[in-house]
């Protein structure tokens, strides 16, 4: 009998336990089972994710995933290209744009450096539930570097944060403060025409949500891949109007996004990322090294542009053992891996500039990837370390 009340309270102790656990962790426990099958796609290649070389050998088997355009200034001969001009999601590289449209805008005079920006009103495009927490670490780094006084920022500084945490709620308030005609004019000033111009991620992130249409995720997915791009630019403009200014509209929204999120999958977020806007490895290294010669409107408008992305010069540890000059922009989602990047070697002198962009990525393979952010530490040294460079020249060898 003993024994018999000693294995029953024994089972009731850890039936309550585990129920204790599970209930704290019901959310993460649901997200597990619904996204099993993800994550164990692209299993096959979790190996490759252990170096630098085993990533290299991925993207040279695996090319329908990978972009690379890899140029030294002084040497362009001695370039290395994968995939340059098959178009890729940009993410938050898109934020470039930002950064380029802005430094126009500063060198005309319309806008001024010091002027001052209202965090209430940047942090009124923050979507619930989406990165919430990218937009707290960003205004809590701009609070301890002294960047914000009685609740604003500068212009300058908010560009430089930018650049470094690309955070959606800064922006979207920097694409609206800019105006919507800046885009086609930004495009036009430089030539561009393999990239699209950026929108406002709020906007994004409502329409790939099926819960915010009448549509299956499949059915919307594959009803805006075979739409005109500008009415899908114009749906996704008037969601984030509609989210910023529209009281009741915002609440609908704002409840069903704490509720459900996006109310996606893993594949599903992934596979919608393919209407985001899209550039390609070469345009982007071309507009960098405009931008690093000078030559990207004028040399003040370029200067600007590599101050604000510079921000690694002062945020990661040991970075200046290697360069004597270097300035990113990276993204890292659901399945997706990318960065634009240039850097003077420390030990040879020489810049280069760059462009990775990985995306449609196994979700399993991502994950393993993504954790340690392998893909900045291999673009970083794609610029100075001749054992990878050698060994990705050998990968795109025809």
């Amino acid at each position: 009998m003993r024994i018999l009340k000693f294995f029953g309270a024994f089972l009731i102790t850890a039936v309550l336990i585990f129920g204790f656990v599970l209930g704290w962790n019901w959310n993460a426990f649901t997200i597990f089972l619904d996204n099993r099958d993800a994550l164990m796609e692209g299993n096959e290649w979790i190996s490759k994710t252990h170096s630098l070389r085993g990533l290299s050998e991925f993207m040279g088997e695996n090319p329908q995933f990978a972009s690379v355009a890899s140029k030294v200034v002084e040497q362009p001969d001695s370039a290395i290209y994968l995939e340059e001009n098959l178009p890729r999601v940009m993410g938050t590289t898109a934020n470039f744009f930002i950064l380029a449209a802005y430094a126009i805008e500063i060198d005309r005079g319309s806008k001024d450096a010091d002027d001052l920006l209202n965090l209430d009103e940047i942090s009124r495009f923050k979507l619930s539930n989406i990165e919430e927490s990218v937009h707290r670490e960003a205004f809590r780094t701009a609070n301890r570097r002294g960047w914000v006084e009685e609740n604003s920022i500068s212009l300058i500084n908010a560009l430089k944060l930018l650049a470094e945490y690309n955070d959606f709620a800064l922006a979207d308030y920097l694409w609206w403060n800019a105006g919507e005609t800046i885009w086609d004019e930004l495009a036009e000033m430089q030539e561009i025409s393999q990239s699209e111009m950026p929108l406002p991620y709020s906007g994004l992130h409502l329409a790939i949500s099926p819960q915010f249409s009448d549509m299956e995720f499949e059915v919307l997915l594959n009803h805006w891949q075979n739409t005109e791009h500008t009415e899908w630019r114009d749906h996704v403009i008037e969601l984030s109007r509609l989210y910023v200014n529209d009281e009741e509209s915002r609440s609908d929204f704002q409840q069903a996004l704490n509720r459900n999120r996006l109310g996606t999958t893993f594949m599903q977020e992934r596979d919608a990322l393919r209407l985001f806007p899209k550039t390609t490895a070469l345009e982007m290294t071309d507009l960098l090294e405009q931008a690093w010669n000078g030559e990207f409107v004028n040399k003040h408008v370029s200067s600007l542009i590599k101050d604000f992305m510079r921000w690694p010069l002062e945020s990661q540890r040991g970075i200046k053992n290697d360069f004597s000059d270097y300035g990113a922009i990276y993204d890292n989602r659901m399945g997706l891996m990318n960065g634009i990047n240039f850097g003077t070697s420390a030990y040879t002198g020489d810049t280069t500039v760059q462009a990775l962009f990985l995306d449609q990525l196994p979700i399993g393979f991502w994950f393993h990837a993504s954790g340690g952010h392998m893909h900045q530490d291999f673009m970083q040294r794609l610029i100075y370390d001749p054992a990878l460079i050698q060994q990705m020249k050998r990968v795109v060898k025809p």
